[in-house]
């Protein structure tokens, strides 16, 4: 029993921690929505305080996410460590597979970051560079990330979307977006040429399961990697799914 307290405790602010992440801020909210009692919320809460994970508004007694989750949000590379560590040896073999660059990208509210990438082994390659930051509507990654949002989210990020033209064929209206985007959902999968990168074409898929949208991808150079996409697509969907499924085991 000793050893199931502290898992318990856990669970429990998680959950809280789930419940301010969803805008409910008040501790008899939260106790309903959790189904535990006013006075465990109310010390659960104290100690999520304590350790800044949580805070309290002094004036409405309002509760809300603290600075740690703040700050560990703020360094993507950190928080998602888990995702790096559960795809990173998929992403090596695709590398090796393929020879072409793999990366790893999730949305940041307008703009898609690169978590990891796995260098091609060619002179002439294309990288994206872990740690970049890119428009979310240019090229594969970007638009399979949007596709993979509900209705609700995606309307949001789109209200705040400056399209600009990066390259030849970057989409630059929101019209052309979401069609695109619903032949990426009907596909299960995005492509792209020359969208953000010149002289590049990249495919991603979505990695499901995940706290966010997750697209993995395959780069290549136009010349070398752009009719043969395709043939990758199934080791690719492959990987994805192994990933996916190392999510939905995790308690």
């Amino acid at each position: 029993m000793q050893k199931k307290i502290p898992v318990n405790s856990i669970m429990r602010g998680a959950e809280i921690l789930r419940c301010l992440s969803e805008g409910v801020d008040r501790l008899s909210d939260i106790s309903q929505r959790t189904l535990m009692s006013k006075s465990t919320v109310h010390r659960l809460l104290k100690s999520l305080i304590v350790t800044g994970l949580a805070s309290q508004n002094e004036v409405t007694h309002r509760y809300c996410l603290g600075p740690l989750v703040h700050r560990l949000a703020s360094q993507p590379t950190i928080a998602h460590q888990y995702l790096i560590a559960s795809a990173y040896e998929e992403m090596r073999q695709l590398m090796l597979a393929t020879r072409e660059t793999i990366n790893l990208n999730i949305p940041i509210g307008t703009e898609r970051m690169c978590l990891e990438e796995v260098e091609s082994p060619e002179n002439i390659k294309c990288v994206s560079g872990k740690g970049s930051i890119a428009p979310i509507y240019s090229g594969s990654a970007g638009k399979m990330l949007l596709a993979e949002l509900d209705p609700e989210q995606l309307e949001i990020i789109l209200k705040n979307v400056r399209f600009i033209a990066i390259q030849k064929n970057t989409i630059t209206n929101k019209k052309d977006l979401l069609l695109e985007l619903e032949r990426v959902k009907a596909n299960g999968y995005a492509t792209s040429i020359s969208e953000r990168i010149a002289d590049a074409a990249s495919i991603s898929v979505p990695i499901r399961n995940y706290l966010c949208p997750v697209a993995l991808s395959i780069m290549g150079t136009e010349n070398r990697f752009r009719d043969k996409m395709l043939d990758f697509l199934e080791d690719l969907k492959k990987s994805a799914a192994r990933i996916s499924h190392k999510f939905a085991l995790r308690p």
